[in-house]
């Protein structure tokens, strides 16, 4: 597939030219230095596409080197350790009895989805659901932004990760500890990342763009704290209504700078 894009980008830049093609901002690019990753490639060109895309394949793959510390090694080796502790002992179960948590029908599925009918587990649900939400405005409008300056940037950034890793990491865990409820004995729940609409740049405007999202933040850090104080919420769920509520208040403060120059 990779190879196929890389084939489709030559041809595209040879009948349209490398400016015609590429024309994303490059202050959207994911650079090294913004997201702390000195593996990134910026993409301004096809050489610098065609990077990128071979680091995806060597990591991915490890196709053109030593394929077991790339990814697919890499579950190559858990599942080659799954299979001899199951040889070893038949009864391990290393996996919780986790279903998707949907909390509404898919639209894209045809036979009714069950949905979670603990109280508790819905609550977790719908919070990991709305954090996937902020995670993902965050990102959009970093890759979309329009005038934002570079400290503006890096909190968007610095948020993404925050809600990946404070948030829905803490969120997804509890879920797998939580029951689906009496239509479902024994199973517990799994994070379904559903979405209720499709994501976008919905406001292009800089101001109005990060006072939604900063409400957003807060919506999320309001719907933590009512899971945290609930009894049955594994621990994990009390750190993500503090780091919620502390990414909003980095993004309202942007918000707050903006109406003290305007």
């Amino acid at each position: 597939m990779y190879r196929g894009i890389e084939q489709g980008l030559s041809d595209l830049a040879g009948r349209l030219g490398e400016p015609a093609l590429f024309v994303g901002e490059p202050r959207a690019q994911a650079t090294p230095d913004r997201f702390r990753y000195p593996q990134l490639i910026a993409v301004t060109g096809l050489a610098s596409a065609r990077a990128a895309l071979d680091e995806i394949i060597e990591q991915g793959e490890g196709a053109r080197g030593d394929w077991r510390p790339a990814h697919y090694g890499r579950f190559f080796a858990v599942w080659d350790e799954y299979q001899q502790l199951r040889e070893q002992d038949p009864s391990f179960a290393p996996a919780r009895p986790v279903m998707l948590a949907f909390t509404e029908q898919p639209f894209d599925i045809d036979e009714p989805q069950p949905q979670p009918t603990d109280p508790v587990t819905r609550q977790a649900a719908e919070s990991f659901n709305l954090a996937y939400e902020v995670l993902l405005q965050l990102l959009t409008r970093f890759f979309t932004h329009t005038d934002e300056t570079s400290e503006q940037l890096d909190t968007l950034v610095h948020a993404s990760f925050g809600v990946m890793a404070g948030v829905l990491y803490p969120l997804g865990t509890a879920l797998t500890r939580l029951p689906m409820g009496p239509g479902n004995p024994g199973r517990t729940a799994g994070a379904a990342f559903q979405m209720y609409y499709q994501p976008g740049n919905f406001v292009p405007w800089r101001h109005a763009a990060w006072v939604l999202l900063s409400e957003r933040a807060a919506e999320l850090a309001r719907q933590c704290a009512e899971l945290a104080a609930r009894d049955g919420v594994p621990e994990t769920v009390s750190s993500t209504a503090a780091t919620a509520a502390g990414i909003s208040q980095r993004l309202a403060g942007h918000v707050r700078s903006d109406l003290r120059h305007a």
